[in-house]
């Protein structure tokens, strides 16, 4: 794998702030200067989710399932009291949790039918319940663990059916990297097939590996080529012994916004959507410095505070929202594109590039590079830090 730094070209511009006598302690300075950069591969800097966005072709009829929300499953698993008194805890480990995944899973889908017993009368279950009013005893923990496990079952046995998911693979574990990547690549794996070339130091698995070539949230690779497949997801790399609400969170925006996450009859279909008013489909910080630094090294909220802070996110959005369209519909072709892996074999020596390098190193020109720069942005999807002609440059002088 070849790393390198990031060095595009940006239009920047610059304001001077002195701060007042309540955040002078903080900055730490007599002043202080607010930088943002304006890159002209916005779509690399796109942050979106569900909330920002109206969909324009929702699944036409709701799901017909019984009024059971997951809060009622982990109620009905544990303890009203204890579930209020651990609400964080016992929501993060659902989540996290094989069952959780699947159960959020089948509600992404939107149009799997419910599978509930039949030979059941689940309002009657529900009437029993109302009548025990002692959630402690054995009789009420009972009845109220087998409106859980009814509802459980509703949900997980449609992804069973569709073939997601195997019902020996479903226990009350963690929902590791592995797991995750097996069930997404069995719903996605046709509509966004793997391309090959992610070399992982501790997984050969497909589905691993294709998770990291589309870009899921909660797969980073370390700096030696590990992505830790049996932790949980996480947004940052190296071994997590801990689930992460957020990276969970975050894979759930991504299916739905980014790739083709809606299931119809004749397959998977893009959901059509709009930024909603207000909405900046960005995070400004990720593009402010503060004294030349990036903001995120060292953020400090009374920054974010000052006029001249929000000035400049006020600026930044003025550029990305109306590049929202362009920059949606980029994201998503890039999430169909392979992965530059390594620059020896997916560019000095990829056949797609031969003329264009050879072009290059006659002459050197900024022309030639540019051409080959545009060629390989077209075929893979480059990150942030690949995603410039400096590090273009970079590779076709040094690597052979």
């Amino acid at each position: 794998m070849v790393f390198g730094i990031l060095a595009c070209s940006l239009v920047l511009s610059t304001v001077l702030v002195t701060p007042s006598a309540t955040n002078i302690a903080e900055a730490n300075t007599a002043s202080y200067r607010i930088t943002y950069k304006l890159p002209p591969n916005p779509e690399k800097y796109l942050f979106l989710n569900v909330q920002m966005v109206s969909i324009t072709n929702p699944h036409p009829l709701p799901l017909q399932l019984r009024p059971y929300s997951s809060d009622d499953y982990m109620i009905d698993m544990e303890t009203e009291e204890s579930y209020h008194k651990m609400y964080f805890s016992y929501r993060l480990k659902f989540l996290s949790s094989k069952k959780g995944f699947l159960w959020n899973l089948y509600h992404f889908i939107g149009n799997l039918p419910p599978a509930y017993p039949a030979d059941m009368n689940l309002d009657e279950l529900d009437q029993g319940i109302k009548k025990n009013t002692d959630a402690y005893s054995k009789e009420g923990r009972a009845l109220r663990e087998t409106r859980a496990q009814i509802n459980m079952n509703a949900r997980l046995q449609p992804l069973v059916q569709a073939g997601y998911v195997m019902p020996n693979e479903i226990d009350d574990g963690i929902a590791t990297k592995e797991f995750v990547a097996t069930v997404l690549y069995r719903m996605f794996g046709t509509v966004r097939p793997y391309h090959g070339g992610i070399d992982l130091k501790d997984s050969e698995n497909v589905a691993v590996r294709w998770a990291v070539e589309v870009g899921l949230p909660g797969y980073v690779v370390d700096s030696e080529g590990y992505i830790y497949p049996d932790s949980p997801l996480s947004m940052e790399s190296g071994p997590e012994k801990y689930a992460q609400e957020h990276a969970y969170d975050r894979l759930q925006h991504f299916m739905k916004l980014i790739l083709p996450g809606k299931k119809t009859e004749s397959g998977w279909e893009y959901y059509q959507v709009k930024l909603a008013p207000g909405m900046v489909p960005t995070q400004p910080r990720d593009l402010i410095s503060v004294n030349g630094k990036p903001y995120n090294d060292d953020p400090v909220s009374s920054i974010t505070e000052s006029q001249e802070y929000q000035n400049a996110s006020r600026k930044i959005g003025q550029y990305f929202i109306p590049k929202f369209p362009q920059m949606l519909d980029q994201a998503r072709k890039d999430a169909l594109k392979p992965r530059a892996w390594d620059w020896s074999r997916d560019l000095i020596h990829h056949p797609n590039f031969s003329k264009g390098i050879a072009a290059y190193r006659k002459n050197k020109s900024s022309k030639n590079l540019n051409a080959v720069y545009q060629a390989v942005r077209k075929h893979y999807n480059l990150s942030i830090r690949q995603d410039s002609t400096a590090i273009i440059k970079s590779v076709l002088d040094n690597v052979k």
